[in-house]
């Protein structure tokens, strides 16, 4: 086993104050496939972090810190691993030289990766809840896990390089102890703190991805690419172990090719998770726009056919035209109020007046022709004929043959 793949530096004593000499390395097809996919896979997460960052900058003011600060670690753990994986152990050898300087720079080198490695883990964690919505506690509990957790693995991992001499290095079960608890810590405690909060969906009847919010639709994305992510870099742990505890070197060899093609093929998922899927997320349109806008408005039709309907009522204005007669006029309309209530109180007082000389002439006059048993005085009584019950055609001759 190369000692890229190892968690710890394996230091080799006999080679001190020997120096390398100055010979081609030749790549073969599968690594040279590997160094091309690993810095297409470095551009892309730098791409894709300027992206989101300028997106949500632009959309969501609030959270572009945010995205600058996740972002960031992903990048820096992405370089450091393709540097170490891919660039120095196929061409600078900058850290892997028999001479005693490259002893402490591989192990301050290896400390800053495994580092950053856990802080993109578990920060990824931290991620997925934030956009979830989680706060309170729980959320106070995931910020110290995700610095703490990756200092306590960084720092473990860095005093067993400096504790551990040349024979320990190479034995079984100190490799087989750091490739399991690398695996544990970094990979199985994580996966599973996504896959209970998945599984608390699940069971509170959650069955879409894509829903009406861009910052729930992205934790869901970023969460089922970093539970592949866990998957995938936890086989990885596993063959490892199982190579280092292998003695034949048949079977490390046939062994080596699995763990690299599984470790690249983890720094591509975590690529997709953070940014790519955050920002696909934000390129996606809302599910309230599309479908469900759709049946929600044929189950409204449904239960009510005239909500759904809108009736267009034109304004009838009335056109006021001129009377067929004129109108009479009245004096008093145009007067000030004073005259106008002086009017109305004399016309008032004739009226009622009028009304009352008239009813009692016509009172006496019957009274008086009743008690006589003539009617010859009836001509000279004065008739009111606004009041009287009787036609107005009838001449005193009619009044005497009706007596």
């Amino acid at each position: 086993m190369s000692s890229a793949d190892s968690e710890l530096y394996v230091n080799i004593e006999d080679l001190y104050d020997l120096e390398l000499e100055n010979e081609e390395v030749e790549l073969q097809t599968e690594e040279i496939i590997q160094v091309i996919i690993r810095s297409i896979v470095l551009l892309a997460v730098l791409i894709g972090s300027v992206f989101l960052i300028i997106t949500t900058k632009r959309r969501k003011p609030g959270i572009w810190n945010i995205a600058v600060i996740f972002t960031l670690i992903q990048i820096i753990w992405q370089a450091l691993a393709w540097f170490s994986a891919s660039i120095d152990h196929n061409f600078t050898h900058f850290l892997n030289c028999p001479q005693l300087d490259c002893l402490n720079r591989r192990k301050i080198f290896k400390f800053c990766e495994n580092l950053f490695h856990g802080l993109a883990v578990y920060t990824g964690v931290v991620l997925v809840a934030k956009l979830e919505g989680l706060t309170g506690f729980l959320m106070g509990i995931l910020y110290a896990m995700s610095g703490v957790a990756p200092l306590i693995y960084s720092l473990i991992l860095l005093l067993l390089d400096f504790m551990l001499s040349t024979e320990e290095r190479f034995d079984i079960p100190v490799n087989v102890g750091v490739g399991v608890f690398g695996g544990i810590w970094l990979n199985l405690i994580p996966a599973g703190l996504l896959i209970s909060w998945a599984f608390g969906k699940c069971v509170s009847g959650y069955t879409q991805v894509r829903t009406q919010s861009q910052r729930q639709t992205a934790s869901h994305l970023i969460a089922i690419l970093l539970i592949l992510f866990h998957a995938v870099h936890f086989s990885r742990a596993i063959v490892y172990v199982v190579a280092i505890a292998s003695e034949s070197t048949e079977t490390q060899i046939s062994l080596e090719p699995p763990i690299l093609w599984l470790n690249v093929a983890g720094h591509v998922l975590a690529a997709l998770a953070i940014p790519w899927a955050w920002v696909l997320a934000l390129l996606m349109p809302r599910r309230d726009r599309t479908g469900d806008a759709t049946e929600l408005n044929l189950k409204l039709a449904k239960q009510n056919k005239s909500r759904n309907i809108v009736k267009y009522r034109k304004e009838q204005k009335s056109v006021e035209t001129p009377p067929q007669t004129p109108y009479k006029f009245q004096p008093e309309v145009t007067s000030s109020p004073s005259v106008t209530s002086q009017v109305n109180s004399t016309h008032h007082n004739i009226t009622s007046s009028q009304e009352t000389d008239g009813n009692k002439s016509k009172r006496n006059s019957y009274i008086e022709a009743m008690s006589t048993g003539s009617l010859q005085e009836l001509p000279n009584i004065q008739i009111n004929k606004t009041r009287s019950e009787d036609p107005l055609w009838l001449t005193p001759t009619h009044l005497e043959q009706r007596v």
